[in-house]
């Protein structure tokens, strides 16, 4: 599926919330793909923009104390070993910079297939804001459109089972699928885009090669090749 020379970056982001438009990022993890090969990982914590919504549910399921956003100047200050939160733009430069290690923006063929986890409805519209608010219009210069979405890939190759899944959540869908989930990793955008690559390359050989069909709702077999 995946050709010689396609370039697929995989995201994940963590927000203050789940609208685009009033929310903003504090975590953007993910890695670069190139000819089948993993190049690049990136992670980043980020303080949102000052007009940006903080909800306190948001920084519960992520598991980061409010504290942490303020300035390392502030009294109120909370360093935690391992998210060293950056200023956005400084984010931003260092993110684009990355990209351009692959990708020619000027050049209209040479762009990122953009792959996540729900990544139509949630990771590409905050990504595309995330431009807006550092005043760059170029956002499609870098990606292309549509993202692949892995979430309605396995919505496509789960259709007959969905019925027997609680949810589908990436979680969930991995564990249906045979991969080891560590709950305490979950909403850590790091680990989350691990399980996002898993499962798009087990739906890349079920699309090349298919699969036997198990019985419905059967956990764990669906790679029994």
């Amino acid at each position: 599926m995946a050709g010689q020379h396609e370039k697929l970056i995989f995201i994940d982001v963590e927000t203050t919330g789940t609208l685009a438009e009033r929310h903003g990022l504090i975590q953007l993890s993910g890695c670069v793909q190139t000819a089948g090969e993993v190049r690049d990982y990136f992670d980043y914590f980020l303080r949102p923009y000052p007009a940006d919504i903080i909800e306190d549910e948001a920084l519960r399921v992520t598991g980061i104390d409010r504290r942490q956003l303020l300035p390392a100047g502030d009294p109120d200050f909370l360093q935690v070993a391992g998210q060293d939160f950056a200023e956005p733009f400084d984010v931003f430069a260092a993110f684009k910079q990355m990209l351009a290690r692959y990708v020619d923006p000027y050049d209209k063929a040479d762009k990122f297939q953009f792959v996540g986890y729900n990544a139509h409805s949630f990771d590409m519209p905050f990504m595309r804001r995330f431009w807006e608010k550092n005043n760059d219009r170029f956002f499609g210069s870098w990606f292309w459109y549509p993202c692949l979405d892995v979430m309605l890939v396995w919505g496509q190759i789960l259709h007959l089972e969905r019925a027997g899944l609680p949810n589908f959540r990436l979680a969930t869908v991995a564990r249906h699928c045979g991969i080891d989930v560590d709950e305490s990793r979950l909403h850590d955008s790091r680990y989350d885009i691990d399980l996002t690559r898993h499962l798009w390359l087990a739906a890349e050989e079920i699309i090349q090669h298919g699969r036997p069909r198990p019985p419905a709702a059967v956990q764990g077999t669906l790679f029994d090749f």
